[in-house]
């Protein structure tokens, strides 16, 4: 599959989004009322609306002011600039990462890299959703979801340094952890399974990735019915 490029969007954090809303509550305290004056609006219709204005502000301030969720949404706006090859290579080199951070006992720089690794992995699914839906040309509710459409999805690709890597005879072959990717870009597969996965991928001993596998197969004919996943080509 050919490189999936970076998204063109402007990225804007929880703060500019908070005060964009505050300028559009004082746009409508300025001219809501004179709407209910003339007749145009009802005073309930001027109250809700900006009332749940107010609201979606407060909720972004909130969320603005805790770190952990504030860090992590950046880290997921900033990387829409990325390539999926250059976001995959970065989830991975920051997994690795802190796993060797916490190991080391190095906890805050550990913690750093894991608020990292939750925002590349957020984009990630997100990044998958954008994939199915240029593929099936449907905009797909992922959370609503209760059953699965076999709509072929091409996997986000994990470089070829990195993928054919022989970690040791202590970690699943490269083989294997491919065949992982594979059957995460199925779309019985939900986001928070797929999450799970990629967090964990380089660090699957061969039963463990044998055991990823079969539960990825079980999953797949349980809302498909018995079938031999087949590999992406």
């Amino acid at each position: 599959m050919a490189n999936i490029t970076q998204s063109t969007k402007p990225v804007f954090n929880l703060t500019e989004q908070a005060q964009c809303l505050h300028r559009e509550i004082r746009m409508r305290y300025a001219v809501y009322p004179g709407r209910v004056l003339n007749s145009k609006m009802s005073q309930d219709e001027m109250d809700r609306e900006i009332g749940t204005m107010q609201a979606a502000a407060d909720s972004l301030e909130k969320m603005a002011k805790n770190g952990l969720f504030r860090d992590s949404w950046n880290i997921m706006a900033a990387s829409r600039s990325l390539s999926s090859q250059d976001l995959v290579a970065q989830l991975v080199q920051t997994q690795n990462k802190a796993n060797g951070l916490a190991e080391a006992g190095e906890l805050v720089q550990a913690y750093q890299e894991a608020v990292k690794l939750a925002g590349y992995t957020l984009r990630l699914a997100e990044l998958i959703k954008e994939i199915h839906e240029r593929t099936s040309g449907e905009n797909h509710d992922f959370s609503a979801s209760t059953t699965a459409t076999a709509v072929p999805m091409p996997r986000v690709p994990i470089p070829a340094g990195i993928a054919a890597k022989d970690l040791g005879p202590n970690y699943a072959s490269p083989e294997l952890r491919q065949e992982i990717l594979d059957l995460l870009g199925h779309p019985a597969i939900d986001r928070q399974e797929k999450t799970k996965q990629l967090l964990n991928i380089n660090r699957r001993t061969t039963k463990q990735a044998e055991e990823a596998i079969q539960r990825l197969k079980y999953i797949i004919s349980e809302k498909e019915g018995p079938i031999e996943y087949r590999k992406a080509s």
